[in-house]
């Protein structure tokens, strides 16, 4: 591709962020005691209505793609790149986020995952394993006298992480999700497992394992904030609970790397305990212990060049595709409202936040000109959307750019504010 971004190109996608971003921030309300943020931004003169279609029939993200309540991932990624906004309004917003969580822990450490003022959705899912990096990312922009409050948090923080052990651990110290649509990734074939079979052959072709296979983000997720939960209380002097938590990570990070690498596709795949097989195909979720960074060097390298850079697979026109454009099931179909048959979500089209974790660790290890080439593809792709269609969009179709659902979508998109960086 080896386009350029110009410097007024990326002053107009900061200037769209600088503007429509606070419109995503609340102030507490009902159940929510602390600022909260919802995915869907505000534009064409009208407000988000934080919980607006708590009591509708049909929930507006099924509809019209608006999401009004606070999403687990989505609301720590937001509140992850706020602060590249420079405005002091979004400042700290990583501790009011994770404060809202925590405050509604149950005493077995089951926190929601959706939230809106009046109502908790979801129900029975699990908060995804991002509260601590989010935590521990605010902490270290904390000015020195206001990181003493962030001790408060280690304990429910430790509560909330002993439920994935007690809860979501199986075979070989691996996790798993309580269902695909817990993982977020609503529609990820490595979670659905798809199997062949010819008509009458296979009854059990329909059942999927969602919610039994051991799943490489899950195990990613958790055992990356485990060392951050270990740094935190190694800085508050909790010296049992710090070695407990490294300790749980060293033994996960070692499961992760022994019993999910693929030696033949050079990724790591879910394992299904049920037929004792790995699912062999390329999906995003499968870069989870590269993204994390908590793979080996010879296995970060594989990934990151059999894969990650390797355009007959993920690397696309406009970005890092969500599942391989080289797999079988790829599909990039527009969503619509007439079921979910054809909704191809996480099943081939470009997201930013794969592609902004990506371009993090490529520039930890020394890839900077291809860390500058995806930040270039996204960036590109964002600037066209806003031209093309005044919105952004939640996804793209990797090869021609275009949006596919969820409009007015900020979320994580607010992570290109770290790929501006990565230009500048």
């Amino acid at each position: 591709m080896k386009e350029k971004v110009s410097k007024p190109e990326l002053a107009k996608l900061k200037a769209f962020f600088r503007e429509y971003a606070p419109s995503c921030v609340h102030p507490a309300e009902g159940l929510l005691k602390y600022r909260f943020t919802t995915p869907t931004y505000a534009a064409n003169g009208k407000t988000v209505i934080a919980g607006g279609d708590d009591n509708a029939e049909v929930p507006e993200r099924s509809s019209t793609g608006h999401y009004l309540q606070m999403y687990d991932w989505d609301a720590c990624f937001f509140s992850q790149a706020a602060h590249l906004t420079e405005l002091a309004g979004l400042n700290g917003l990583g501790l009011d986020v994770v404060a809202n969580f925590l405050s509604l822990k149950a005493a077995n450490g089951q926190i929601p995952r959706t939230i809106s003022p009046q109502r908790i959705w979801d129900k029975g899912d699990q908060c995804k394993p991002f509260l601590v990096q989010t935590l521990w990312a605010e902490f270290k922009r904390a000015e020195q006298t206001k990181k003493e409050e962030f001790g408060h948090y280690l304990d429910d923080l430790d509560c909330y992480l002993k439920f994935f052990q007690r809860e979501r651990k199986k075979e070989f110290g691996l996790y798993h999700w309580r269902n695909v649509l817990e993982s977020g990734v609503d529609d990820n074939l490595a979670l659905i497992a798809p199997r062949e079979a010819a008509k009458d052959e296979d009854e059990s072709v329909g059942n999927f394992p969602d919610g039994a296979i051991l799943a490489s983000d899950l195990s990613s997720y958790l055992a990356r904030e485990f060392l951050c939960f270990a740094d935190f209380c190694a800085h508050f002097k909790r010296s049992q609970l710090e070695a407990e938590y490294r300790s749980a990570a060293k033994i996960l990070i070692e499961a992760i790397e022994s019993k999910l690498w693929n030696e033949r596709l050079s990724i790591y795949c879910n394992y299904n305990p049920i037929d004792k097989n790995a699912i062999e195909l390329r999906s995003w979720t499968g870069l989870a212990p590269v993204l994390m960074d908590l793979a080996s060097e010879e296995h970060r390298e594989r990934v990151i060049q059999e894969n990650i850079l390797n355009a007959e697979h993920f690397l696309r026109i406009h970005g890092l595709a969500s599942h391989a454009i080289s797999e079988p099931l790829a599909n990039q179909q527009r969503r619509g409202l007439y079921g979910r048959a054809i909704v191809s979500n996480w099943q081939g089209p470009v997201w930013v936040l794969p592609n902004a974790l990506a371009v993090r660790i490529l520039n930890k290890y020394g890839y900077k000109e291809e860390a500058r080439e995806i930040s270039t593809r996204i960036v590109k792709t964002l600037l066209n959307s806003l031209s093309n269609y005044n919105t952004l969009y939640e996804n793209y179709d990797a090869d021609t750019g275009k949006g596919l659902w969820a409009p007015q979508f900020m979320s994580w998109n607010i992570l290109a504010l770290e790929l501006i960086k990565t230009l500048e």
